[in-house]
């Protein structure tokens, strides 16, 4: 049975491991993006990190954002997807 799950962030640091699993899928190229999307790579080319490795949140804005929870919530549903089949 599905159960909905909040789409928010609690917290920065689950943003940003978002953000970073995110990332790592595009450099894995576990993921890929369409011609048709090219703000949304506009948008993760705009996103920057801070001197102390932190992502610069000031930078992000809504298309990575979108992306990052997109990403996140397809993999939690694919694992629990998995452990139904088990």
């Amino acid at each position: 049975m599905y159960e909905p799950r909040g789409s928010f962030n609690d917290s920065r640091l689950e943003f940003e491991q978002k953000l970073n699993m995110l990332a790592e899928k595009i450099f894995t190229r576990s993921i890929s993006f369409s011609q048709q999307t090219r703000k949304t790579m506009n948008s993760l080319t705009k996103v920057r990190k801070l001197p102390n490795g932190r992502i610069d949140l000031n930078t992000v804005d809504e298309m990575v954002r979108v992306t990052a929870n997109s990403i996140s919530h397809f993999a939690s549903n694919l694992k629990d997807f998995k452990n139904e089949e088990e």
